[in-house]
């Protein structure tokens, strides 16, 4: 079956389409909306590892340190990794995508940003049954749980470097994952040269993403192979895409910038039972919880089902939801728990999840809520009006972090004489904070672009340099 096709198939109705168009063209609004912000601004310009590189750890004192070049082609851009390969880290993949969306312009990102978010929802759905026809409630549930369950998702999937970092990197594990599934499910694989080539791309593309949902990615693999082998379905384009983003993975992970990194960041680092107890009340159970919480149609699903041998569908539910528990898991012994982490953590359990929507779907399981419809439908009216609503004061609150940070940047270009140019805190006076929480791009932007008071601040510094000014810094009040 071609893309095209499937794509037909699964938006099988007008009311599908219209809902799916409704989910991108939200999707479009907000991540336009989101203007370039902290990290954005250090990877506009080439890494220079030989001075602290263009983040936190960056050298600052003289005109000379301090000085970066921006990127203007694709010779900066592979200039650059090789710098932050060595320096900093090993995502050489994301942060390339980053670097080169950074130098064309973002307008060009906010289409491609989009278009993989399409893309991610129709491989959720792909992975989690592929012969059944999509319902409106499985494009529903992926929405709401992608926006509304995961943590920082303004960060994860609207912000230009944590959307290539995270989002983009799931869509390639997940991708990767998809013919092993597809064998699985249609008991037949195919075979060939081509088949080879393939999978060795697209185990360079999900082995080079993200640390942990590359390792979920080759302990679900190796499981599937395993499956493959038990059932004679074993091709040698499957052992080669499990070796590619093995060695890709290991690549990332031992890069000596993360060494490098950590060295100058924590020296002395040793991993202690307060750090493990720190994740362990802190991040590890909102991961656990918002999890959970998007697994309710599979555990619906299990108490509904009737007793018996374990189908292909629920071995891959349950390996999918044992991969998005693995992330935060894993995450406890690393050196620093980052919340964005949650993302593909949820990615993986929404296959199950979707996979028990769809199968909820089959006449002999259909939910019977035994509801009379004078009570569900205003229920529904009342639910599907506040989500309506909520998301409405993303746009609302994104509108006005938008047109405030332009104001300043014009503040900025207008007084470009000046030696120290102070801007004060962006004012977005209509605020709904204790709704929105970390949702919108508001407590990660009190001043533009994340810069600090002091405009010897890296950021600040790399602000400066980006619009062709001497120096800014943030100030409290008008």
């Amino acid at each position: 079956m071609s893309f095209f096709q499937y794509i037909n198939r699964t938006l099988n109705s007008s009311r599908s389409l219209i809902l799916f168009a409704l989910f991108a063209g939200y999707f479009f609004v907000r991540t336009t909306l989101l203007p370039f912000a902290h990290d954005d601004f250090c990877y506009a310009f080439i890494w220079d590892g030989d001075h602290g590189g263009n983040l936190a750890l960056m050298q600052t004192g003289s005109p000379e340190v301090e000085y970066r070049q921006r990127v203007e082609s694709f010779a900066d851009i592979i200039q650059s990794q090789w710098s932050h390969y060595f320096t900093w880290g090993g995502r050489v993949l994301a942060h390339t995508i980053i670097q080169f969306f950074i130098w064309i312009g973002k307008p060009y990102f906010n289409i491609a940003n989009t278009v993989v978010f399409i893309l991610l929802i129709l491989v959720i759905i792909n992975l989690a049954n592929t012969w059944l026809k999509i319902s409106r409630a499985a494009l529903v549930w992926i929405f709401i749980s992608l926006h509304l369950l995961s943590a920082w998702s303004v960060n994860t999937m609207f912000w230009l470097t944590g959307s290539c970092n995270y989002m983009w990197m799931a869509f390639f594990q997940l991708l990767f994952l998809t013919p092993y599934v597809k064998a699985l499910r249609s008991h037949e694989a195919g075979s060939g040269a081509l088949n080879v080539v393939i999978m060795i791309v697209l185990g360079l593309l999900a082995g080079w993403s993200n640390e942990v949902g590359a390792l979920v990615s080759i302990f679900l693999t190796g499981l599937m192979i395993f499956m493959c082998s038990r059932r004679g379905l074993l091709r040698t384009w499957m052992v080669a895409g499990l070796v590619v983003l093995t060695v890709s993975c290991a690549f990332m992970i031992l890069a000596p910038g993360n060494f490098e990194r950590l060295s100058i960041a924590r020296p002395n680092y040793h991993y202690t039972f307060e750090i493990f107890w720190s994740y362990m009340t802190g991040s590890f159970p909102r991961i656990i919880f918002s999890d959970l919480i998007a697994l309710i149609p599979m555990f619906i699903y299990f108490a509904k089902r009737t007793p018996g041998k374990l189908n292909t569908t629920e071995i891959l539910m349950l390996a999918f939801t044992a991969g998005g528990f693995m992330v935060p898991c894993i995450m406890l012994f690393a050196p620093e728990f980052n919340l964005r982490m949650s993302f593909p953590s949820m990615v993986f359990v929404l296959v199950a999840a979707t996979s028990a929507i769809l199968e909820l779907n089959r006449p002999n399981m259909r939910l019977s809520l035994n509801v009379p419809k004078k009570i569900l439908r205003p229920v529904a009216i009342v639910v599907t009006s506040t989500l309506i609503a909520y998301f409405a004061t993303l746009i609302y609150v994104d509108i006005s972090v938008f047109n405030a940070s332009r104001r300043q940047v014009r503040y900025i270009q207008r007084n470009a004489e000046l030696d120290l140019i102070l801007l004060p805190p962006l004012p977005v006076r209509h605020r709904f904070d204790k709704i929105q929480g970390d949702k919108t791009a508001v407590p990660y932007m009190h001043w533009l672009g994340g810069m600090k008071e002091d405009p010897n601040f890296y950021l600040n510094l790399l602000i400066a340099r980006y619009y062709g000014v001497k120096r800014v810094a943030g100030v409290e009040g008008d």
